[in-house]
């Protein structure tokens, strides 16, 4: 069996799991009530933006924290926002196990220790130079 075969396995098997259909019923619960689809999409677009704010060094403002707050409190309030996203995140979660398990025992590249080895004789030879 080839390693893309067993791919499709392993995608097959994850999309049948008891995580994935619990997923995808709580996702379209919250999509077909436009209350807490425009919820949920305000709270991942706002996300995103701290996101963005945070990776290029911005300080998020006393507005940014006071809104995602409020919008949080909205959605601990809204049982279906509040499983979805719970029902996401361990999605997201069995599958950052799987990529684990899969990478755990492969090597690609060259490891920072070899970098540091391979500096250090390096640094040594141009001293004995």
């Amino acid at each position: 069996m080839s390693v893309h075969d067993t791919a499709r396995r392993l995608q097959r098997k994850l999309k049948n799991s008891d995580e994935y259909q619990n997923y995808l019923e709580l996702r379209k619960k919250v999509m077909a009530k436009e209350g807490s689809k425009k919820m949920l999409l305000d709270y991942q677009n706002l996300m995103m933006e701290m996101q963005s704010k945070r990776m290029s060094g911005e300080e998020l403002s006393e507005d940014d924290k006071e809104r995602l707050q409020n919008l949080q409190n909205f959605i601990e309030i809204n049982n279906n926002v509040k499983k979805y996203l719970e029902a996401e995140y361990a999605l997201s979660k069995t599958i950052q196990d799987i990529q684990k398990i899969i990478f755990s025992d492969i090597e690609v590249g060259i490891s920072e220790a070899e970098l540091k080895s391979e500096q250090e004789e390096s640094d040594l030879e141009a001293e004995t130079e």
